[in-house]
């Protein structure tokens, strides 16, 4: 028996399905003299493990059933949680009818997210994953925190250890760990009410996610305003990027390397991808057979937008292309992994962020933003194109060397803010317009930075996200020479944009799919 000041620590239950960290636990309660009471698989690691330990079902006199469905949920388990130590009555209640007093509880759930999330299990699977027990024993703990120690994560055990030998095992650290309770099985019952509600118009009909601050940033877009990091309490402990080095991720940096995860890693190709990024539009992107060759291509489309900016690849980075890096001022690079030489090179550059991204987090199939109090949601627009759908309305026809380029053009516009132009050959772009007002204000742009880059403008393709309003694009595409057009179409002007094509004996394609940005 363990006292704490005036709080005494007789017996624990201990019902977990992630057994980490609980064996060093269990063997300190022995250490203290806590009677251990449990169940079903954590009975099974304990006593494995040399632990004394008593079944639930020797308490109660009622033995598991229904595949562990039932195992705690009995009145001998759930009064000896409920008892409030300073209420005379309730000590007598235990003692009419048999029950002993439980001071610690020690549940952590059954993982029914991950295996909601997980895409290859059936209803029946997913179901069986949704805790009854558990909650009610963390609720029923939480409820009397003045009188029972609730701990429903792995991650408390050692600070509970820390506490239970030095003594400040206090009224004040008992509340905190029950209102970590309430938090958890808050979004543990919105997992659960998502699953049942089902999707209206493959949008979910319940949007009941609660988020946990993960840090506070240094400021947000600007200065003058505080920013921080939140992840779903679901995922509390994941981030979106393992960050190796480099000074603290701005709100401005997350946002930008967010997008140039999504602009190198979703683009399906065998070879090695490379996007410079600035402010979330790509203004280089090459594509080449190693990471080196690609990261030069993205530099030479636009070798002034991209100094302080953000690269992203989709390959590892080694030694060639990291001595690359460092002799440039950039503010992240984004890759999935980074071997030892690279590591060594670039942290030389020591505010030089290096991030690893956590696709699991950042996979996400819904864009989210916030309009006031309301959200604003849509489906994340999918990276791949039925090219089968494409349509090709010119008598002239592209032939198999201009595909290539094509894809790319196609793939780069989709992430560049409306109106977009990209001017792509096929090796990466060779100039970006992004976010005017008009779309032949954008092509100018990308003909300009072709020019100023020194790429070849003269049989490239142009890409542009949303439908020519008018022929005045491909009149002045004409006078450079550029090939082909590829584009959504859709536009009351669609024929005169395609007999202009037609006069200039450049061919066009209709994706008929819409790729804005805002």
């Amino acid at each position: 028996m363990e006292l704490i000041g005036d709080f005494v620590i007789k017996r624990a239950i201990i019902s977990v399905w992630n057994k980490k960290g609980i064996i060093p636990l269990a063997k300190k309660l022995v250490q203290k003299g806590v009677e251990i009471y449990s169940t079903g698989g954590t009975f099974k690691v304990l006593t494995e493990n040399g632990i004394p330990v008593t079944k639930i079902e020797d308490l109660t006199g009622f033995p598991e059933i229904m595949n562990g469905r039932i195992k705690t949920l009995h009145p001998l388990v759930f009064s000896g949680i409920l008892a409030d130590r300073s209420n005379s009555g309730h000590q007598q209640d235990l003692q009419r009818v048999g029950a002993l007093d439980f001071q610690l509880i020690v549940v952590n759930l059954y993982p029914f997210a991950e295996t909601f999330y997980a895409g290859d299990k059936s209803d029946s699977e997913i179901v069986e994953m949704i805790d009854i027990g558990g909650p009610s024993m963390l609720r029923a703990a939480s409820k009397n925190y003045n009188s029972v120690v609730v701990l429903s994560d792995p991650s408390q055990y050692s600070d509970f250890i820390e506490r239970l030998n030095n003594g400040t095992i206090d009224e004040e650290y008992r509340r905190l760990l029950a209102g970590a309770v309430f938090i958890k099985t808050a979004g543990y019952d919105a997992e659960i009410a998502g699953f049942f509600s089902g999707k209206a118009d493959g949008l979910p009909d319940l949007w009941m996610n609660r988020y946990r601050k993960r840090a506070e940033l240094r400021y947000g877009e600007n200065p003058d305003q505080k920013a921080a990091l939140y992840s779903p309490v679901s995922a509390a402990e994941s981030l979106p990027f393992i960050q190796l080095q480099g000074k603290e991720i701005s709100y401005n940096n997350y946002v930008d390397c967010i997008a140039a995860y999504r602009v190198a890693m979703e683009f399906s190709t065998e070879k090695v991808v490379c996007a410079n990024l600035k402010h979330t539009n790509p203004c280089g992107f090459g594509v080449a057979d190693s990471a080196l060759d690609a990261y030069k291509r993205a530099v030479r489309a636009d070798p002034v937008s991209y100094y302080g900016g953000i690269v992203s690849v989709n390959r590892p980075v080694d030694r060639a292309v990291a001595e690359e890096f460092a002799k440039s001022f950039l503010e992240c690079i984004v890759a999935p992994e980074f071997s030892r030489e690279a590591i060594e090179i670039l942290k030389k550059r020591k505010n030089l962020r290096l991030l690893i991204p956590n696709r699991d987090y950042l996979d996400y199939p819904y864009d989210v933003r916030a309009y006031g109090k309301g959200l604003l949601v849509q489906e994340h627009q999918m990276p791949e194109d039925r090219e089968e759908a494409w349509d090709i309305v010119t008598e002239r026809r592209p032939d198999d060397s201009f595909f290539r380029a094509l894809r790319i053009g196609w793939h780069i516009v989709k992430h560049v803010k409306s109106n977009a132009i990209v001017l792509a050959d096929k090796n990466g772009s060779v100039g970006v317009g992004a976010g005017q007002m008009s779309r032949v204000d954008s092509m100018k742009i990308a003909i300009r930075k072709a020019g100023e880059a020194g790429l070849e403008i003269k049989n490239t393709i142009i890409a542009s996200d949303a439908f020519f309003p008018f022929r005045d694009s491909i009149d002045l595409a004409a006078k450079y020479g550029i090939a082909g057009v590829i584009q959504p179409g859709g536009s009351i002007r669609d024929k005169e944009v395609i007999r202009a094509c037609e006069e200039h004996n450049m061919f066009m394609l209709f994706t008929h799919k819409r790729v804005f940005k805002h």
